[in-house]
């Protein structure tokens, strides 16, 4: 078994937005990759595994390779060994394949791991996978695909001669039968991509981070029309925990938000209608619209009135209106909430249409 180990400077890393999604130390974490011969554990094996970690505030990759394909259990003892009770898994979408992967090949070879996934998302599961925090915002961030390689192009890290997992495979059975250390190094330097491309990845936690509320109101405005329509804006400037990685716009449509983002500020804009604002629920097929009154209202409520005088609401239709007044701007506690409850990940997700633009503001 070849084991390679590098120390490494990853100081532009705010480690702080790995503990609000773990609720635990960086200290604790272990990011991990593993590579295999193919996709069922059931007629393919892993070959090389690498771990990043923090020891005494440097950061060590280690990596472990095959170089004997009959030598497969220890390489998983050695991987199980390098844990412990408090060890806090994290990883890129490996709750789909690398933990039942891995789980699958110690049943197969007879040993007992140190966790078990079962795919549930339970207190009890110490795992943090880095993929499915960010998939929601996969729109959000303009992407069709959530690779790992197009998530590090987006944060303006493109991979250099990229291979893929089917590639992979098949360099590692031509190294079984040639020992070409270059193939090898290739094989190494593929997952250690991986392993900094995790590393990468955690700056744009910053986006789920924001729509989670990792931010609070630094002030509020009303603003003129914009030339198309008289109602005034009401503009929020927001102050986030984590900077942004890249400047981004949104046009939340259906509905007539846009925020705007850059470094550590982000803009929101609320466009008023006969001086009220729209508070928006996200359920809306458990609501009504009552045209009459230019309001939803939730079904149980709603299952009163008239059928004449009421119809299903749509994500453009559920909503209640209250007054934009003066007492209300000067409520700095009221419209953080406001803005709170307009950027709840889930009412982006389910309201814009996925159009996402990198312009600096």
């Amino acid at each position: 078994m070849l084991s390679r180990v590098i120390y490494m400077d990853l100081s532009p890393t705010d480690e702080r937005i790995l503990e609000i999604f773990s609720k635990t130390s960086v200290e604790n974490m272990l990011f991990f990759d593993i590579e295999t011969t193919g996709l069922s554990w059931k007629d393919s094996m892993v070959f090389l595994i690498g771990i990043l970690r923090k020891e005494m505030g440097t950061w060590r990759l280690e990596q472990w390779f095959l170089d004997d394909p009959s030598c497969e259990r220890g390489l998983l003892e050695r991987f199980f060994a390098a844990q412990d009770a408090d060890t806090f898994l994290v990883h890129y979408n490996g709750r789909q394949f690398d933990l039942p992967f891995l789980a699958g090949r110690c049943r197969a070879l007879g040993l007992t791991d140190p966790w078990t996934h079962d795919g549930r998302d339970g207190a009890d599961q110490k795992d943090l996978d880095l993929y499915q925090i960010l998939r929601p915002c996969r729109k959000v961030l303009g992407l069709d695909r959530l690779r790992l390689a197009d998530l590090e192009a987006f944060l303006g890290h493109p991979r250099d001669a990229e291979i893929s997992g089917r590639e992979c495979a098949s360099l590692y059975r031509k190294y079984a039968l040639e020992k070409d250390p270059a193939q090898a190094d290739r094989l190494l330097a593929h997952n250690r991509q991986d392993l900094l491309g995790m590393a990468c990845a955690l700056g744009a936690l910053a986006y789920p981070a924001l729509f989670g509320g990792h931010f609070r109101l630094e002030g509020c405005r009303s603003d003129p029309g914009d030339g198309i329509s008289a109602e005034p804006v009401l503009t929020c400037t927001l102050r986030l925990t984590f900077p942004l990685p890249t400047p981004f716009s949104l046009d939340c449509a259906p509905h007539p938000w846009s925020i705007c983002g850059e470094g550590g500020q982000v803009r929101v804009a609320f466009p008023l209608e006969n001086g009220c604002l729209k508070m928006y629920y996200r359920d809306y097929k458990d609501y009504y619209y009552l045209p009459d009154e230019d309001t939803a209202v939730h079904k149980s409520v709603g299952a009163y009135v008239d059928r004449a005088h009421r119809v299903a609401a749509t994500a453009q239709t559920c909503y209640t209106r209250f007054p934009c007044s003066l007492e209300f701007m000067q409520d700095t506690g009221r419209v953080e909430a406001y803005v709170r409850h307009c950027l709840r990940l889930e009412n982006i997700c389910s309201i814009f249409d996925g159009h996402f633009s990198q312009d600096v503001l």
